[in-house]
């Protein structure tokens, strides 16, 4: 009867450990968006800098947050696997471009708007949505943020990472990766990285 106990003891010990790693994991995802945020705000506010250098500043404080490697890849599904490195790199490094590009024209419309974590939810262990909302004068706007843990630490990133974004329901990642492929089913891979130069 005592080593059953014992075991009971243990397991729930053992779930109280690991549901405690998990909060405090939730909360450093949670504190370091919310610094990162702050940062781009006081950025944006900035009226010394210029235009490219508020952009460039934008972006060394969201690089570190943000897999864009990894969202290059998944966006373009069983074809990365066909690519050459060159080809690789090359398509990795305008998908980034493109990503600093949008931002930068999203960061053009900013009014105060005012950003708020709403909850946090760990479907898996190496899994986060930071369900946030952008709240402007009129109305507010649903973004969800999705990390994941990579199983080794990359160089110059964070331990959690951001691989695809939801606003209003609709995943970047998945219509990158619908865009693409609908692209390619009558054109190459070069005509599709041609037109990512253009734009």
């Amino acid at each position: 009867m005592k080593t059953i106990l014992k075991k009971i003891l243990f397991v729930s010990a053992m779930l109280i450990f690991t549901q405690s790693l998990g909060a405090n994991e939730q909360d450093d995802v949670k504190e370091r968006f919310l610094t990162n945020i702050d940062k781009v705000i006081l950025i944006v506010e900035d009226k010394s800098l210029s235009k490219k250098q508020r952009n460039a500043n934008i972006i060394n404080v969201l690089t570190p947050m943000f897999d864009f490697e990894l969202m290059a890849k998944l966006s373009l599904g069983k074809i990365w696997r066909t690519l050459d490195s060159e080809d690789q790199k090359k398509f990795v490094n305008l998908y980034v471009e493109r990503m600093e590009k949008s931002y930068s024209s999203k960061v053009d419309s900013y009014n105060n708007e005012k950003v708020e974590v709403k909850k946090i939810e760990q479907p898996k262990d190496n899994r986060i949505a930071l369900v946030t909302d952008l709240i402007g004068n009129d109305e507010s706007l649903e973004i969800v943020y999705k990390y994941y843990k990579p199983k080794k630490p990359i160089s110059q990133k964070d331990t959690w990472l951001v691989y695809d974004v939801e606003i209003k329901g609709v995943s970047i990642l998945k219509a990158d990766k619908a865009q693409f492929k609908e692209f390619l089913q009558t054109k190459s891979i070069h005509e599709l990285m041609a037109v990512l130069v253009e734009k």
